[in-house]
């Protein structure tokens, strides 16, 4: 087995944590300056869209956004260190996709668009009914692999399944990094570095506060 499909294969059910040193440096610090940030696989304008999305899904509360620790960056890279060509090619056509079903609702100025816009298109994704849930899932498959559509008024409709399912997929990678990153490891989270002490008697809410466990 080669060397990307290993780490994809175990770095998805695991969150990521057989991603190379390298790239989880990436959410070991939450200094990185938004605005420097030059995305390897996204175009810059399709680095915006992730960045904003990701901050809808997770943002800043009394913890820090998912942009302060780094995880746009992080989704960036592993996309083009880990993912297969297909998998890299479904991300280009949804990323695109959404980018166009933003500019069809809020104009062609991806840079104006308010998280309070974001914030409706995620909501919208994320919590679409069952039956319109089942009409796009028509249009685009689970595994990616979408409808070929042939006019103007399908494009449009292939661009909202599009961006349906990048929201989706932005969803569980947003989660996962979040997760691995050194300030929600260690200060979020409930954190024991091994080899800890084991007391198979306390219950959770002694032991962490009702929080989940780091590693």
């Amino acid at each position: 087995m080669d060397r990307r499909r290993a780490l994809r294969n175990i770095g998805l059910t695991t969150g990521f944590v057989a991603a190379s040193p390298a790239l989880l440096s990436l959410l070991q610090s939450c200094t990185a300056e938004k605005a420097s940030w030059i995305p390897e696989f996204f175009t810059p304008e399709e680095g915006i869209v992730l960045t904003n999305i990701v901050d809808i899904i997770i943002p800043k509360t009394d913890t820090p956004s998912a942009s302060e620790v780094n995880v746009p960056q992080f989704i960036d890279k592993y996309i083009v260190e880990v993912e297969f060509e297909e998998d890299q090619k479904r991300y280009k056509k949804r990323m695109a996709g959404l980018v166009n079903h933003l500019k069809s609702k809020f104009g062609d100025d991806i840079a104006s668009i308010s998280p309070e816009q974001y914030e409706e298109v995620v909501a919208e994704n994320l919590k679409v009914s069952g039956d319109k849930r089942d009409d796009l899932n028509k249009r685009i498959s689970i595994e990616g692999n979408e409808i070929e559509l042939d006019n103007a008024e399908k494009q449009e409709q292939d661009n909202e399944a599009l961006a349906f399912g990048m929201i989706n997929d932005l969803r569980w990678t947003t989660i996962n990094a979040y997760k691995n990153s050194q300030k929600i490891g260690e200060e979020v989270l409930a954190y024991d570095p091994v080899p800890g002490i084991y007391n198979g008697c306390a219950s959770l809410d002694e032991v962490t506060q009702g929080r989940a466990w780091s590693l």
